[in-house]
């Protein structure tokens, strides 16, 4: 090459090493703002790479541009994959894997059971896959995404309500006419990003996939119903401990831990509960609770049980919800009817879980035909469930004793 020509591919090289600190550092802001995100490290480790290899070739003074092509590429990518990150709503992850079977301890998976999605956004429902091309994509895409839509369709990669996550492509490069429809015969939407980064993107409400909205309804099983009438939760964990808590609680080992965890990290299910329009219950939650603390809650338990929760709580049972919807149904079910599929199906799903007992199932099914999201601490049932490729909507939170006060 000539002196002239070296100097441009020095040139190049030299402006690569600036954009790869200038995405590290938009990376690390976005981590900061977002810390929320997942996989944000992974991001910030992968232009590392690329910056080490641009000053490598940098320092030794290479001669072949070819050289810093694909490192060029490379960094491209991770810039879309970013810009996409800011751009899409409710981001929960990047570069985030998902496997087409439950995990399992005496198998791994293999290459092909796993596929890496770029950015997981709408709270996990949509998988994006990010495409910095300059010109046109390669067919390949088409093969790729569908793998993608068969892991997403998998059930233990269900999110909301049973709901398969939807899959999207964005790119600055423009798709092939015939990729293109076989992309929407099955069910991938594609977005074209206007400008080399995504930064002129199109508002994301104008082009992304509908999703079920969030729950407006409560669903209390047993262990709800303990954290929010339990003394604990209501003045009773608080310095100085009063003795007669500290007598309760030094009784069992569940009791002090109980009380250890309420006095560093409370719980007040009571105000998460204001964001919700209903509460309901299950039949069979109410009468094992009544049976529960009416033997084993104090006064004010019991007092608290049934002036402040029992009128707000609506006793709801699956045969009243199977009844034929339509003209009271309102705009927001309706809609989580039609994104999420039929009743029967999930309550089929519930029911056909193992080794969770048929009480313990109850409110799962409410839950679940309902559209509600179900406030437990039975972590051990969600976990059986997760096991067997349910994920249910739930709130888990720390398990609540009575007190008996």
């Amino acid at each position: 090459m000539k002196e002239d020509e070296i100097s441009l591919v020095m040139s190049a090289t030299a402006d690569l090493v600036q954009s790869c600190d200038d995405l590290i550092q938009r990376i690390a802001s976005f981590e900061q703002a977002h810390p929320e995100v997942e996989g944000v490290d992974k991001l910030a480790r992968a232009a590392t790479r690329e910056r080490n290899f641009a000053t490598k070739l940098l320092k030794s003074q290479l001669d072949d541009p070819t050289r810093i092509q694909g490192c060029q590429n490379n960094i491209r990518g991770l810039a879309l994959e970013l810009a996409c990150a800011e751009w899409a709503p409710d981001v929960t992850a990047v570069r985030q894997r998902f496997a087409n079977r439950p995990p399992s301890n005496n198998a791994k998976f293999k290459n092909e059971e796993v596929v890496e999605v770029d950015v997981v956004a709408q709270g996990g429902l949509l998988w994006i896959e990010c495409k910095a091309e300059r010109g046109t994509l390669s067919s390949h895409v088409v093969t790729q995404v569908t793998s993608m839509k068969e892991v997403a369709s998998v059930s233990c990669n269900h999110r909301r309500f049973g709901r398969a996550p939807n899959v999207l492509v964005y790119t600055t490069g423009t798709v092939k006419d015939v990729d293109a429809e076989l992309l929407r015969n099955a069910g991938v939407s594609v977005v074209n990003v206007e400008g080399p980064d995504g930064s002129a993107t199109r508002h994301p409400s104008e082009v992304l996939p509908e999703v079920p909205p969030p729950p407006v309804v409560a669903n209390l099983d047993v262990t709800a119903l303990f954290a929010l009438v339990s003394e604990l939760t209501n003045g009773a964990a608080a310095s100085p401990v009063p003795e007669s808590v500290r007598q309760w609680a030094e009784m069992q080992p569940q009791h002090a831990a109980c009380l250890k965890t309420e006095l560093a990290e409370p719980l007040n299910l009571a105000n998460e509960l204001e964001n919700y329009d209903t509460l309901i219950a299950h039949p069979s939650v109410v009468e094992r609770f009544n049976n529960i603390v009416n033997v084993v809650g104090g006064p004010n338990e019991r007092r608290r049980w049934e002036e402040v929760w029992r009128p707000r709580v609506r006793v709801t049972s699956i045969a009243e919800l199977l009844v034929v919807r339509g003209e009271g149904e309102d705009a927001q079910a309706a809609k989580k009817r039609r994104l999420c599929g039929t009743t029967q199906d999930r309550q089929r799903q519930i029911r056909s879980l193992k080794k969770i007992s048929p009480s313990q199932l109850d409110p799962f099914e409410l839950g679940e035909v309902q559209m509600a999201r179900t406030f437990t601490a039975n972590s051990r049932a969600i976990s059986k469930a997760a096991e067997q490729g349910v994920f249910l909507e739930t709130r888990v939170h720390q398990t609540i004793w009575l007190v008996g006060l």
